[in-house]
């Protein structure tokens, strides 16, 4: 298991509600890295997680 900070494009910053930020977050990592699932999203990075085979590789 591995986790690592992603910065988020300036757009989102702009998003006041948090809602809106994590539907928002959550869609950008599924598009752009696939595999890391977030756990933490602030309005200017997204904390994520990805997991590993048996043998604990990514």
């Amino acid at each position: 298991m591995m986790e690592r900070w992603f910065p988020l494009p300036d757009l989102y910053r702009l998003y006041d509600d948090p809602e809106t930020l994590k539907r928002f977050a959550k869609a950008y990592m599924t598009r752009n890295y696939p595999g890391w699932i977030p756990l933490k999203i602030n309005q200017y990075r997204v904390l994520a997680q990805r997991q590993g085979d048996k043998d604990g590789h990514v």
